[in-house]
């Protein structure tokens, strides 16, 4: 897994020219209904200019890649802002510019509350379960990037605060593919991911600064939370 974190950011980091200004574009633009799917956002927001966004070419089976400001995707459209949560394009046949934002994600329906079973004061809360997954798996995913990244999407879940401000809390995993990379690695559909190693996913600055923290660390725990309970998967990359 942290394999996966450092070559995102060393491409994300090549691909960026470095110490250009990004323009800001604050009109209302219309979603894009061009055949891209943004899978992914690496935004530094300390540098925006640095930004890079994660696109996959929808009517061009498995191609994908990391785009920078300035670059072409999928032939139909160039890069011109990477935001924290979508991604300003020029539709290069319409000429016009476009909002590109990640996969509506239709919310799943509440159960009905239930009472909670009577726990005694002294009873101390329940372990997270844990599922470690096999170090050959997580090798195998790592040498096939390509497949990978397309054998799933991870969208940011968003809970309301005080103020009327929304913020990151995790990343739930869509459209997991059966077999593919993902599900090998012990991921599931409506699964949402917390943490990495204890350190809780609040947005995209935060994954950023994961992928160099990680690129020595022989294992990698995530925290996911599956059907209201929470899990600790454990990647053993060596």
């Amino acid at each position: 897994m942290n394999g996966l974190a450092t070559a995102l950011a060393a491409s994300a980091v090549a691909l960026v020219a470095a110490g250009a200004p990004a323009p800001s574009y604050q009109a209302a633009l219309p979603a894009s209904a061009l055949p891209l799917r943004l899978t992914g956002i690496l935004y530094d927001q300390g540098q925006p200019a640095r930004s890079a966004c994660l696109i996959r070419c929808v009517a061009q089976p498995g191609r994908q890649g990391i785009f920078s400001v300035g670059d072409r995707a999928c032939d139909v459209a160039e890069i011109r802002e990477v935001r924290q949560d979508a991604v300003v394009i020029e539709n290069l046949e319409a000429k016009t510019l476009e909002l590109l934002a990640f996969p509506r994600v239709t919310p799943r329906a509440a159960a009905p509350p239930r009472a909670p079973a009577p726990v005694p004061d002294s009873a101390p809360p329940p372990e997270p379960l844990q599922v470690a997954v096999p170090t050959e798996a997580v090798q195998a995913a790592i040498a096939n990037l390509p497949e990978l990244l397309s054998s799933a999407f991870a969208v940011p879940r968003y809970r309301d605060v005080e103020g009327g401000q929304r913020v990151i809390d995790g990343f739930e995993v869509t459209q997991v593919k059966p077999s593919g990379a993902a599900e090998r690695l012990g991921l599931r559909n409506g699964d949402v991911i917390l943490d990495v190693n204890g350190q809780i996913l609040d947005g995209m600055p935060t994954v950023m600064r994961l992928f160099g923290q990680l690129q020595a660390t022989p294992q990698v725990t995530i925290t996911v939370l599956r059907d209201g309970r929470r899990m600790n998967v454990v990647f053993n990359t060596k």
